[in-house]
């Protein structure tokens, strides 16, 4: 069957350790702006979003050649009482939106040339009304992120979620998974992250990033993936597990080592890859098998 690969890594770049999801002190995080932000910049971080609960904080006085904070803010999209409902992250926007649909608020962001995740969508908080279900997940358009790993909520139901809205959104309106601290207290810092491919330590680089899926999603492992002529490989540099997987989860393919790949077929829909090392884990974004 003749097909084509999109790889979302066939990019120029490199590699740099970026933070999407995290609290200070300006709303119910542990850590004043500084503090936290002075850790992720020791820790190796090129990238940070701060992103306290319904406003946007800005703090900038750490930002180097080497080191840039990104303004974002995680808003609560109501549902019957105002502080019930899932949480929805909005990156590179000057304030949070207090009304309006799950739908209304994604179009507004995109109009200021901003981003949209999904926060921890299977999260039970806020009374059992914090989840995105599955309809949400289907119908919304617009939304570039969806946390895949986030330590309040369950990882497996959360890579579930996202492999139906891959199935649904397709390769036009690709929807990448991302890993996240959502820190609020020093003992919750540089659990997960994403290692975003990048021309420049720029808002422009890294929005463009995050726009393409040139990023991969981490809670300790670092790899490397990309495509050619008809195979999709990865490389770690360390022996970890490796499984492709197609729609619907299939297990494509498992393999133990430093490197692994996988010769498509045509008919996979998507491939992506997950990596692991004891509860070291690493997620590819999907590669879009495409038929001609």
């Amino acid at each position: 069957m003749p097909f084509s690969i999109r790889d979302p890594y066939d990019a120029a770049g490199e590699y740099r350790k970026a933070q999407l999801h995290c609290h200070t002190t300006e709303s119910d995080g542990r850590l004043t702006p500084h503090e936290l932000l002075e850790q992720y910049r020791a820790a190796g971080y090129s990238f940070v979003c701060i992103t306290d609960h319904n406003r946007v904080t800005r703090y900038t006085r750490l930002d180097s050649a080497s080191f840039l904070t990104i303004p974002g803010t995680e808003d609560t999209v109501s549902r019957w009482i105002k502080p019930l409902g899932p949480h929805m992250s909005r990156l590179f926007v000057k304030s949070s939106l207090n009304h309006g649909t799950a739908q209304d608020r994604i179009q507004q962001t995109i109009a200021e040339r901003g981003i949209v995740g999904l926060c921890h969508p299977s999260w039970n908080g806020n009374l059992w009304t914090g989840a995105w279900s599955p309809e949400a997940i289907t119908h919304l358009r617009g939304y570039h992120l969806f946390e895949i790993w986030n330590p309040h909520s369950p990882p497996e139901e959360d890579l579930k979620r996202w492999d139906l809205a891959l199935s649904v959104h397709g390769p036009d309106h690709p929807v990448w998974g991302t890993a996240v601290d959502d820190c609020h207290k020093p003992h919750q810092f540089n659990r997960a992250w994403i290692m975003a491919k990048v021309t420049a330590i720029t808002a422009d680089a890294f929005r463009t990033s995050l726009e393409r899926g040139t990023f991969y999603a981490s809670t300790g492992l670092e790899i490397e993936c990309g495509s050619r002529a008809g195979t999709i490989s990865v490389h770690m540099s360390e022996p970890v597990a490796t499984r492709f997987l197609g729609a619907s989860r299939t297990v494509l393919g498992e393999f133990s080592g430093t490197s692994a790949s996988y010769s498509v077929r045509g008919s996979e829909g998507y491939v992506r890859v997950e990596c692991a090392s004891g509860e070291r884990r690493a997620w590819s974004q999907p590669f879009w098998i495409i038929g001609e």
